[in-house]
């Protein structure tokens, strides 16, 4: 079994196309943590107001995006989780209203 290796003759395709999806979950994953620590970091220490927090995050998530050379698929994501939360937050002001009288 041994006998039957040559250096360099290997076909790693499968393993090429392993590291690089483990690359892009890297990156993926890493860019949503850094967004997400950015916002709460800006909503909860800063204090700054969720609106105003939510879009600076938004705009620096396709900033980050535009530099790592993300496909359309980032861009989605970016825009879904800026819709859900702006309803998110709609309706916690909403409650907040309401219980506040």
């Amino acid at each position: 079994m041994a006998s039957d290796y040559s250096r360099g003759e290997m076909n790693i395709s499968d393993h090429k196309a392993t590291f690089d999806g483990f690359m892009v979950v890297t990156v993926w994953g890493s860019l949503l943590t850094a967004i997400s620590v950015l916002y709460l970091t800006l909503v909860f220490a800063v204090g700054m107001d969720w609106l105003a927090s939510l879009i600076g995050v938004a705009v620096v998530s396709v900033l980050g995006g535009m530099a790592l050379g993300m496909k359309v698929s980032w861009y989605v994501t970016v825009a879904g989780l800026f819709v859900f939360s702006l309803i998110c937050g709609g309706i916690v002001n909403l409650f907040g209203m309401f219980l506040a009288g």
